[in-house]
């Protein structure tokens, strides 16, 4: 399917008349074309499972944890929700036609409507157009300016209370979100939209963070699970701690080596102190800083009974 723009009006998504630059020509304006033009292929990729699933009395649609990813990096990136943009930017009747023109060209290809050959083109649709749209859309920079508009702290709280029961429908960055929220006390909804009035409930985090680690196996999940076990079961949390040092995490291996120290291992502490300066050269000079506490005081400076603080 080829790549839509959201509407056919003369203006920019921001409303600036196209053809004339914003700032410098491959800016502001170009970013918002971006935008658009993801946005634009995404929603019409919605609306064609829709018609497919019409026409042919099947079932197929945009998963939610799809839909989640890609309204929470609009929220997060653009301050706008998935639906705000089809809402304010979309050409109904053009996509309509397109919608229209692409059903006919699909059956034609897959050869009409029989069950098999359907799943077939859904399962490629997910796989080579709607993944990759939703992973272009989450590289693209912030957009900054182009909503103002956000809801007020009740309605945030609302809003909260709703994705947290539904959370296993979402994508595993607003579940991260909404882990944050359950640690800080502070749920950032969107760019600009955010409430201090969450409860924290660290056993509800942790389980949140095990989903999410279930979904990714990755090193930095794994490391976001034992940050937040800290709170309730610090045996545990130094097991995965190690876990995700073992597996490259950064993070974990700072963390692991300052622990090390802080309980009176100095050697580990030395050796996951110098895997982590291999790892990010970068925060060499930071981990050199607390080698020579180590050294000269035995211990960080951050450790207390024990603990890494």
């Amino acid at each position: 399917m080829a790549p839509v723009v959201v509407s056919a009006q003369s203006t920019d998504p921001v409303g600036n008349p196209v053809g004339n630059p914003v700032g410098n020509p491959g800016g502001r304006q170009a970013l918002a074309r971006s935008y658009a033009e993801i946005v634009g292929r995404l929603a019409l990729t919605d609306k064609l499972f829709a018609a497919m699933t019409e026409q042919c009395d099947t079932k197929v649609a945009m998963p939610s944890q799809s839909y989640s990813a890609i309204d929470y990096a609009l929220r997060m990136q653009t301050n706008m929700s998935f639906f705000q943009w089809r809402k304010q930017f979309s050409d109904p009747a053009q996509e309509a036609k397109l919608v229209k023109q692409l059903m006919s060209s699909t059956l034609s290809d897959i050869g009409g409507c029989e069950e098999s050959a359907v799943q077939r083109w859904f399962a490629g649709m997910l796989q080579n157009m709607l993944q990759p749209s939703i992973e272009q859309l989450t590289e693209l920079p912030d957009l900054l300016g182009i909503s103002r508009d956000k809801p007020d702290e009740e309605q945030l709280v609302r809003v909260f209370i709703h994705q947290l029961a539904r959370y296993q429908q979402l994508s595993v960055a607003e579940v991260r979100g909404l882990a944050m929220a359950l640690e800080s006390g502070m749920y950032r909804y969107s760019m600009v939209a955010f409430t201090n009035q969450i409860t924290k409930d660290y056993p509800q985090s942790v389980a949140l963070r095990e989903y999410v680690y279930q979904q990714t196996n990755t090193a930095g999940d794994l490391y976001e699970l034992a940050d937040s076990l800290r709170f309730i079961d610090r045996e545990r949390a130094v097991t995965l701690f190690g876990e995700a040092a073992q597996q490259g995490s950064f993070v974990a291996q700072r963390w692991y080596g300052n622990y090390q120290a802080c309980v009176g291992n100095t050697e580990q502490a030395l050796l996951w102190l110098n895997k982590a300066r291999q790892n990010e050269p970068d925060e060499a000079s930071f981990i050199d800083d607390i080698i020579s506490e180590i050294q000269e005081l035995g211990e960080p400076t951050n450790c207390l009974d024990g603990w890494v603080y």
